[in-house]
């Protein structure tokens, strides 16, 4: 058997693992084409297991559903070749079938299981950490690493990654000062390690230093903005401090050059992050023009998706506000169908939270206010449950915030504005809300 850059056993040949090794690298630098890497190694080679469930895997993990025919011919490949397979490889393709069958809590137990024996698995570590943020697990994010970074050797090409994935786990789980050493440490060793500089980006939001986020971001542009969808999502973060400052004409020419291009490339992570700025650009009080229209056009090609209720919030603030007046019915038809006939682990998380958030943020779309509180307010504290980060899932404390204000709800309205002011880190927007 072949052996792949940490030294595990590969099924298939020294060529496969060759492509393996770039694949998984280009996976971890979120740059160059590690799907079509694989599938041509795959092609080459039917004995190569781990080309066929990393592709499925890929596809997953970029938001697609299990009945995709990339995610199904990866899987079929992979079940073909499995005779010839360690074990360790036949865990790997029961956590992606785990996956595409709607079990994805089920899928990261047999991951980090892989971790446990094998902690330099770094496809099984780069999963995971995927995962964890789609399922929205912060303290998952942070440990998981945790546990396998003694193995690492800090010689190591990925080990840089490694550092930038555990730097993001830190900052999630509120240990903003690790977090920021840790992402600094990694940056020092890759420069060019996106994951690390996002991980600070979030340091600086939840600390509220805005100018300096500002400046960290655009200084460092050079060196993420070729990582492939992640470009887009600093940029992201980038609009969140130049909003907070009220500078939205420089957000606006910032989504005109950057986001909205970017959505022809049908990256889950694109649509996301171009719904969320507009969407949270009109909260704060500015006018997007027509810039709705592209984006719902991109989130209709996938309202039939529903693998993860987070998406489908993004894709429902999109449809509501289409130009096109069919577009929210037609999304409402598909969600009512998944809610009622769908399956796994999503399913059940948007029938008893996601579907809250979604009628939340759909009556505050139509403008009935009190809807919109009373769709949220209650389940709030959950919003962890529907994926993303803490700063993605802010959006809908903003909506909530801004539906009691426009409700005239003066008291909620005040205690709400009080939450966020009594943050200690955020300093900048206590004074802004004072």
């Amino acid at each position: 058997m072949a052996k792949d850059q940490q030294g595990l056993t590969l099924a298939g040949s020294p060529q496969s693992a060759e492509a393996y090794n770039r694949a998984v690298a280009d996976y971890f630098g979120l740059t160059g084409d590690p799907v079509g890497i694989l599938k041509q190694a795959l092609a080459d080679d039917p004995a190569f297991v781990l080309g066929g469930v990393a592709v499925a895997g890929l596809f997953l993990i970029g938001g697609f559903r299990g009945d995709h025919p990339e995610v199904t011919a990866g899987l079929a490949a992979a079940e073909a070749a499995i005779r010839g397979a360690s074990s360790r490889e036949k865990k790997h393709l029961a956590a992606v079938k785990a996956w595409s069958e709607g079990r994805s809590p089920d899928a990261t137990l047999v991951w980090e299981a892989i971790l446990t024996d094998w902690p330099t698995d770094a496809l099984a570590l780069r999963f995971g950490q995927d995962a964890y943020l789609l399922l929205g697990r912060s303290i998952s994010i942070r440990d998981s690493v945790a546990r396998v970074l003694p193995a690492w050797d800090p010689g190591n090409p990925l080990t840089s990654f490694v550092l930038g994935a555990y730097a993001f786990g830190l900052e999630e789980t509120g240990e903003l000062g690790p977090a920021e050493e840790t992402g600094r440490e990694a940056l020092a060793r890759n420069p060019r390690d996106a994951w690390a500089t996002h991980a600070i980006a979030h340091v600086m939001e939840t600390a509220g230093r805005r100018e300096e986020g500002i400046a960290f971001l655009k200084e460092t542009r050079h060196d993420w903005s070729p990582a492939h969808f992640m470009a887009g999502h600093n940029g992201w973060h980038l609009a969140l401090f130049l909003i907070e400052q009220g500078r939205f004409k420089d957000v606006l020419a910032e989504y005109d050059r950057f986001a909205a291009p970017k959505l022809a490339d049908d990256m889950t992570l694109d649509r996301v992050d171009a719904a969320s700025l507009l969407w949270r650009l009109e909260l704060a009080g500015a006018d997007v023009g027509d810039r709705w229209g592209p984006v719902a056009r991109a989130w209709m090609a996938h309202v039939d998706d529903h693998v993860l209720a987070f998406n489908d919030l993004h894709c429902a603030l999109a449809a509501a506000r289409s130009p096109n007046k069919d577009d929210l019915g037609r999304f409402r038809r598909s969600l009512d169908a998944y809610e009622r006939h769908g399956s796994g682990h999503n399913r059940l998380v948007t029938a008893e939270v996601g579907l809250r958030f979604i009628d939340g943020g759909l009556a505050y779309a139509a403008g009935d206010w009190r809807r919109a509180i009373d769709a949220i307010l209650p389940v709030r504290f959950e919003t962890f449950r529907i994926g993303g980060s803490h700063a993605q899932r802010d959006i809908i404390n903003r909506t909530l915030i801004a539906a009691a204000e426009r409700a005239g709800d003066r008291a909620l309205a005040h205690a709400l504005r009080g939450e966020c002011a009594a943050r200690p880190a955020d300093a900048a927007r206590r004074r802004r809300l004072a």
